[in-house]
């Protein structure tokens, strides 16, 4: 009964074979840093046993198959620096174990599907540098135990939910890059232990909220390139020139 494959870091071109699916005894598949191409199999679906899909860093391509839903298992799916297309599966969401999940760096497109961010599950959620549109769902405040959020360099828009606030575990929020607008959440005094929030290179305005200064963990405030109006508060994170930055604004 074979349960790992582990052939990461191999010379090893050519598409992951639809045969894959008849190793139904895997639980770890580790095939990243190699240079296979292709898609995806939707015979992957069967691997109902697998905890951990590494496929980053190759060239692989197509879709993101809606069978995976039948991994039910699924704890790290991770599948960054491809060339993956099409949107993120809805199918996600049956995904009930997944904590950790990266697709960053591919040419994904469409709304991030609420089902995804229903996700109680979720330590890690890095949809990061693809072509993903719409609003962030106001469901993200489901995300209960997410330490990490990245959703840089995309085409979101909208306002930041409020909900957002409710994800009182998050340490690191990445949202620069995108099209927000409106002002920073009064609900984000919650996100007590915010160790990095960038949110340059949007449209956000209004006032610098003070409270941000008070946040006791928080190394890395980045607001620069928004529009922005008034003064820069002056406490906490505010007076600390390497932690701080508030270029490419209106004030």
């Amino acid at each position: 009964k074979l349960t790992s494959l582990t052939l990461a870091g191999n010379y090893i071109s050519g598409n992951i074979p639809q045969g894959i699916g008849n190793l139904v005894n895997l639980h770890f598949l580790s095939l990243f840093e190699m240079m296979l191409t292709g898609s995806i199999p939707d015979s992957i679906g069967k691997l109902s046993k697998l905890q951990r899909v590494l496929l980053h860093t190759n060239n692989i391509s197509g879709i993101i198959p809606s069978s995976i839903r039948n991994i039910t298992q699924l704890g790290i799916l991770d599948l960054a620096d491809n060339n993956l297309e099409g949107g993120i599966p809805v199918s996600l969401g049956d995904c009930e174990n997944l904590q950790g999940l990266n697709l960053s760096n591919n040419q994904l497109s469409g709304a991030i599907p609420r089902q995804l961010v229903d996700l109680f599950s979720l330590l890690f959620l890095y949809l990061d540098y693809n072509h993903l549109t719409g609003p962030l769902p106001l469901q993200v405040g489901n995300l209960k135990n997410i330490e990490v959020l990245s959703i840089s360099g995309n085409k979101l828009s909208g306002e930041i939910p409020s909900t957002l606030g409710d994800c009182l575990v998050l340490e690191f929020l990445y949202m620069d890059a995108n099209l927000f607008q409106g002002t920073i959440p009064s609900s984000f005094t919650q996100l007590k232990g915010i160790q990095v929030l960038s949110l340059s290179h949007n449209n956000l305005s209004g006032h610098i909220p003070r409270f941000l200064g008070k946040f006791p963990f928080i190394q890395n405030l980045n607001l620069s390139y928004n529009m922005f109006e008034d003064e820069v508060p002056n406490e906490g994170v505010f007076l600390n020139v390497s932690a701080f930055s508030i270029v490419g604004n209106n004030k």
